[in-house]
This record gives structure tokens, sequence and C-alpha cells, in this order.
């Protein structure tokens, strides 16, 4: 068994490693993924590989995809340690959370614009972007609720809504833009409101153009693994391997933050753009 005293020293090792990869990245909050993705970018052959006496540095090479196993065991030392500040890392919520701008336009012909992702992680860093452009931002735990899917109906009333999808590249997240169409069409009926609903990212297009390496992705479905190969098959990406939403923080300049506020001039700009999954007309 390891002494407690190399332990520490091992703690301290990686901890310090986890700091200035923190302190490089630059992102004051972020997410603890966006941080793999992160660390996986950097060129620095500085990842340290600790040996058995008194935390010693045996070798140092680039970080590899099979460290994020041990990263939040290493960010949450340094948490402990005082090297990064306690709240750090941005982390998950349960529940359904409903953001809406303070003042949204009235002016004739204004669309309103929704975005919706399946992740509460990234909320305090999309709220403000969100508001900027008058969008109200909602972010749900798996697929939504009937009780969101009313809460959309009720801000909409009868005019034409625009809603933007976020989510994962992943078997189980990938389809949540299509499942969210559906549930809409389900539940809204013969209604005569017209609901567009545009898959904004993650797309394999992105994870070309920006680069962004897949990782290897989580058991799902064989059906959901089935519908993920045929959906990958024609980007020559592999159905093993994901990209998360945590990846745009990293490889899209300023961050995911950035890339909604992209996506959002883009649509106020342009309504009728063609980055559509679904569009629903009673």
């Amino acid at each position: 068994m390891t002494e407690p005293f190399v332990d520490s020293e091992v703690d301290k090792t990686k901890s310090r490693w986890v700091a200035k990869a923190c302190r490089e990245f630059g992102r004051p909050k972020t997410t603890l993924r966006a941080l793999f993705y992160y660390a996986l970018s950097r060129n620095e052959p500085d990842y340290p590989i600790c040996g058995g006496f008194v935390g010693e540095i045996r070798c140092t090479r680039q970080y590899h995809e099979c460290d994020g196993e041990k990263l939040p065991k290493w960010a949450g030392k340094a948490r402990r340690l005082g090297f990064i500040p306690a709240d750090a890392f941005l982390e998950e919520m349960p529940g359904e959370h409903v953001f809406l701008p303070a003042v949204q336009p009235v002016a004739e012909g204004y669309i309103p614009i929704e975005v919706w992702l399946n992740r509460s992680a990234f909320n305090p860093l999309l709220q403000p972007i969100s508001e900027k452009h008058g969008a109200v931002l909602v972010s749900v735990s798996g697929q939504p609720s009937k009780e969101a899917i009313e809460g959309l109906f009720a801000r909409c009333g009868s005019l034409t809504t625009i809603i933007l999808c976020m989510s994962d590249l992943s078997a189980d997240s990938f389809t949540f833009c299509e499942n969210l169409k559906k549930i809409i069409d389900k539940e809204k009926g013969q209604s005569e409101r017209s609901i567009q609903v545009k898959h904004a990212g993650i797309t394999p297009e992105e994870v070309l153009e920006l680069k962004i390496p897949m990782v290897p992705g989580r058991k799902s479905t064989a059906e959901n693994q089935k519908k993920y190969r045929s959906h990958l098959m024609p980007y020559g990406l592999s159905d093993k391997r994901m990209a998360e939403l945590d990846a745009l923080e990293a490889h899209y300049p300023g961050g995911i933050a950035g890339f909604l506020d992209k996506i959002l001039s883009e649509e106020r700009a342009y309504p009728n753009s063609d980055r559509q999954v679904a569009h629903t007309r009673g």
C-alpha cells in the first residue's frame, strides 16, 4: 500500500498540472469535460507520470483521451488543495430550467427564438448570450416534459417561433432535436401555430470544420447505435465515438458562448436559413 506522504506528493504533482491547464485554458468558469477537450488539444508533453517515491515524476508525455477517466479525481484534489477555485467547474443541475429575456422586442415581423438543450451545466454561460439576443433559453434533463412543451406553447401563442437545438453528438443525444419536433407535433395536434425546429449543434459538419476530436462514446441501445451509425456514415465518422458540446469550449473561438452568439446573430439576420431539421405547422 502506498504511504500517505507519497500519495500526498502524487496528488500535488497531478493537481498542479490540472491548475496549469486551467490557467492556460483561461475560462473563469467552464465544465470539467471542456477542460478535458482542451487538454487533448495541447501539444505540450508535460502530463506527469508519477513514480512510487515521494511523487517523483518518472516521465511526462502528451495528454491522452485515456487520461480523462482520472481527470475528475485530480481536479477534485486540485480544488481541495486550493490550486484552483472551488467553483471552477460548472455542473449539471437536474430538472428543467427556463430563462426569459428581460425585454423581448415586439416589433412587426419579429420572430421569437428559443434555444433548447439537454444539458444544464452551460446555462450560466449561455443565458447572457440569449439575453443579448432577446431569446429564451431552455435546458431539460433528457427529453422535455409535457409541462415544458405547454410552456413553449404559452410563450409563442400564434407567433411563428424558431427553436435552435443544441446537444452532444452521441448515440443517446444526437436525436434530441428530432425527438423535440415529434413531441411538439404530438402535443399541438391541429393547432395553427407554426414552430420551426432547427439543429444548431453539435453536428458532424462542425466536428470536421473545427477539427474536434471524437472520443470514446457511452454505451447505448442497439437501436440508437444503428441510427447513430447511419447518421455519421456520410461523414466518415465512427459511431463508437462522440463529440460533446463541451468540445466547443475548447475548439470554438469564444467557447460555447461565442458559438451561440454567432448562430443567434445569423438566425436574426437570416431567419429562413436552412439550418433546419424540421418545420412543423398545424
